[in-house]
């Protein structure tokens, strides 16, 4: 037997204690830390619903996206009102094609985007749409991309949601970075308003609330609802609530001026019109600033959407 084969055979194998398994294991750890996502981009994602129909929600949407725009913001509003949206009628425009169109394949997001008159961008939403009332994992999943492509775009993305606690609304709310929560000081209104608070916190404990009281007849009557409804949210849910602010009620406000304008572009120095302005600065403090930032792949807004809707 020739003496230098066990020496030939100890010079060929592998130096350290990593044999062929471990080296493989070893290979595959660097290599799923070499392809780890990149960090993203993104502006700050805020969802506006409310628990019952009828609170001003859309016209504060609309309104915001419109003070935002003009105080040099770059805004995006979605109308996450699925199979019953209005905004477009709100901001004075016709959309050619809406969402329908985008999750169907139909159009690319860059078709369906449109520019309001009063400057911010537009994504209408579809009108009498069953299948958008009631979205499957396909449709989330594709909105889940859209909503994270104009994240990256934008400085301010507002979502326009339904009323209520539809799935769809509460994953979207979930996934959004604040949550504006409007009502209205009367109690059918806050009741539903905590069922909101409620399904959320239920999901998402760390959910960040801004409260709105819309209609308010008497001045510091929004304050004192608000009150009530943050006592029952931290008693009952351990949520902490932050009053963004109240708005008048005024008759210059109506669903006369649908197709209209909206009013602060048109009446600036109308009371109600002042109110709103102070609530969209209100609003950008709160939020820390209305900017894009740096987060973790898993942070974005598309990720987070994707990861609530495995709970719903």
């Amino acid at each position: 037997m020739d003496g230098t084969a066990p020496q030939k055979q100890a010079e060929a194998a592998p130096r350290g204690g990593l044999g062929p398994r471990g080296r493989g294991l070893f290979g595959r750890l660097l290599q799923g830390l070499r392809s780890a996502p990149a960090p993203r981009t993104e502006g700050v994602s805020i969802a506006i619903g409310s628990g019952k129909g009828g609170t001003g929600k859309s016209f504060l949407a609309t309104s915001l996206a419109v003070l935002l725009h003009r105080a040099g913001v770059r805004t995006a509003l979605v109308d996450c009102d699925f199979g019953l949206a209005c905004d477009h009628l709100l901001l004075g425009v016709k959309p050619a094609l809406t969402l329908q169109q985008l999750l169907a394949g139909q159009a690319t997001l860059d078709q369906v985007l449109c520019t309001s008159p009063c400057g911010p961008t537009l994504l209408p939403g579809a009108s009498g749409v069953r299948r958008l009332a009631n979205m499957g994992d396909k449709d989330l999943l594709g909105l889940a991309r859209e909503l994270g492509a104009m994240a990256a775009r934008e400085q301010a993305l507002l979502l326009d949601l339904g009323a209520g606690i539809s799935p769809a609304t509460i994953l979207t709310m979930l996934a959004a970075d604040w949550v504006v929560l409007v009502t209205q000081p009367e109690i059918a209104a806050l009741v539903d308003a905590y069922a909101v608070v409620k399904c959320v916190a239920q999901l998402d404990e760390r959910a960040k609330f801004l409260v709105v009281v819309n209609r308010v007849a008497v001045p510091g009557r929004g304050e004192l609802a608000f009150q009530k409804l943050t006592e029952v949210a931290r008693q009952h849910v351990g949520v902490r609530l932050h009053y963004l602010g109240e708005i008048a009620d005024d008759d210059s406000v109506s669903q006369q001026r649908l197709g209209q304008l909206p009013l602060v572009a048109t009446d600036p120095g109308a009371p109600v019109a002042r109110s709103l302005e102070q609530l969209a600065r209100r609003l950008a403090e709160l939020c820390g600033g209305l900017r894009q930032r740096e987060l973790p792949a898993e942070q974005g807004l598309e990720a987070r959407f994707k990861q609530h809707r495995l709970f719903l």
